[in-house]
């Protein structure tokens, strides 16, 4: 038994630091990405939306290490409805990325911003030493806006013919977003595997922990619960037919 429980222990540790390394890793990527990101698009709130999850599984990895070092009953049953919400929440962020096109997204936010230049001068600015372009579609659209190229449209801001970017910010931009979204997939599906991995040692740990029999006894209390449910709200309650058992027994009573 001790060997057993000292076993679920450490794969639940391995488990647990491999998540947190997950999460840390995605919060990361997200806080990079937020920096260059415009406040209210798709994009922007994706990346909030990445660091809260990547938050939460920090959190929980640090609550399933702390639960196993204890050995505490009620934080690895805490732990195991962290992991269910986790499950659930990847689950929906899979399934929402699968479905939604991001690069076409980031597309349309560039145009959004390009649209209004006079505006977004910093914005592009930025954006064009981030990605190493210049223009929607190349250096020649400030030419033939009869204005001069900016010096974000070359490499270390040195206006020279060698450090000119010839690509167009448009095509960087979505290129960048294929690369984000390949990346995220697999962050997620990596997460979502150590999830489900993890669920088993801890569901394992609890009831190794909490004993068979008293698992059986918590059980039956959880079924008296819901049969006071049942008295309490009729409409709960199985309709029994006149000739049943019960109903005998109440006429013999009288």
């Amino acid at each position: 038994m001790a060997c057993r429980t000292s076993f679920l222990k450490a794969v639940l540790i391995v488990l647990n630091v491999l998540l947190s390394l997950i999460g840390v890793t995605l919060i990361a990527l997200s806080v990079y990405e937020l920096n260059s990101s415009t406040p209210g698009t798709f994009e922007h709130i994706a990346i909030v939306v990445q660091i809260f999850v990547g938050t939460f599984v920090v959190l929980t990895s640090f609550l399933g290490c702390f639960a196993t070092a204890r050995v505490s009953l009620g934080l690895v049953w805490s732990y195991v409805i962290c992991l269910l919400i986790l499950l659930c929440l990847q689950i929906y962020i899979i399934a929402a990325a699968h479905s939604t096109d991001y690069v076409e997204r980031s597309k349309k936010d560039f145009l959004v911003i390009w649209a209004d230049r006079s505006a977004n001068v910093e914005r592009i600015s930025l954006l064009q030493q981030k990605y190493s372009c210049c223009g929607q579609l190349g250096a020649h659209d400030y030419i033939l806006m009869g204005r001069g190229i900016p010096l974000s449209c070359y490499r270390a801001q040195e206006r020279r013919e060698n450090t000119l970017f010839t690509e167009g910010c448009q095509q960087a931009v979505q290129a960048h977003a294929t690369d984000n979204v390949a990346i995220g997939l697999i962050i997620k599906w990596l997460l979502l595997l150590v999830e489900v991995g993890s669920m088993p040692p801890a569901l394992a740990t609890y009831f190794s922990g909490l004993g068979w029999p008293r698992a059986v006894r918590i059980n039956r209390r959880l079924i008296g619960r819901w049969a006071l449910i049942k008295y309490v709200f009729p409409s709960l309650r199985t309709v029994r037919r006149p000739g049943s058992r019960h109903a005998l027994g109440h006429h013999g009573a009288q």
